[in-house]
């Protein structure tokens, strides 16, 4: 027997926060945390960066020409542009705490 079946909505309300982690192996993860309505406890997702990239080249290797190269360009690029951001506020954060370490015994 069959009986019919409908489609329902069904609205969960979630708040995701991400993070972007290296472990003491040198391991790089995109890091996701998920908070089920507003709730303390979170279910953690770890990807490892690798990973991504890996499946990104994947997918970009099927699609032939211009549209799958362009878009591996520019993913290379605004990553680049990041790693350059990183590093620029890194560098004023490292010196401003070899600043503070300087002046600390005066």
């Amino acid at each position: 027997m069959s009986l019919p079946s409908d489609t329902a909505t069904l609205e969960l309300p979630l708040l995701v926060e991400n993070d972007l982690e290296v472990d003491n192996d040198g391991r790089f993860f995109v890091v996701s945390y998920i908070f089920p309505d507003e709730s303390d406890d979170s279910v953690e997702i770890r990807v490892e960066f690798e990973q991504i990239i890996d499946n990104l080249i994947d997918f970009y290797r099927e699609e032939q020409g211009p549209a799958g190269y362009g878009q591996l360009y520019l993913i290379a690029h605004e990553l680049d542009r990041h790693a350059h951001t990183l590093r620029d506020i890194a560098g004023l954060m490292e010196g401003k705490c070899t600043n503070e370490d300087l002046f600390d015994d005066l």
